[in-house]
């Protein structure tokens, strides 16, 4: 019997971490595999701060944050990280064709629709292959 999967997007954000500590939490009821997919439209920023440049580096960030999630969830399965450059929704609406339920979260904001999903959760909503949980802002797990 194969387990479901569950693609969660995150982008580091408190809304997606939200969504992965949910995601996590349905993979531990029921088994399923947890992948967290991170996307970018152009090359890591770099960030200064007053000190001197660091790139920024989205593959050990989302692992970052995957593990800083993991930790707050008791039972937490592994979790396979993908990284990938391309516009977030459709990155994570490719992904949800081999997935069983895409879960992301938002902030609001944004113009009509977009004020209550954001653009990449209502984007995902519309054409996702598979059901999408979308986790509202300020939910608290």
């Amino acid at each position: 019997m194969t387990s479901s999967v569950i693609v969660v997007g995150v982008d580091g954000s408190p809304a997606s971490r939200t969504a992965l500590r949910w995601a996590l939490g349905e993979a531990t009821r029921t088994g399923a595999f947890v992948e967290a997919t991170t996307a970018w439209q152009r090359e890591p920023a770099v960030a200064t701060g007053g000190g001197p440049p660091v790139r920024k580096h989205p593959a050990r960030d989302l692992h970052q944050v995957v593990e800083e999630v993991r930790a707050e969830v008791p039972g937490a399965p592994e979790v396979a990280e993908v990284t990938v450059v391309g516009d977030p929704s459709s990155v994570l609406v490719g992904a949800s064709r081999q997935a069983d339920l895409l879960v992301v979260g938002t902030r609001g904001g944004g113009p009509l629709v977009d004020l209550v999903m954001g653009s990449v959760a209502s984007d995902c909503v519309r054409h996702s292959a598979c059901p999408v949980v979308v986790i509202p802002p300020g939910m608290a797990l």
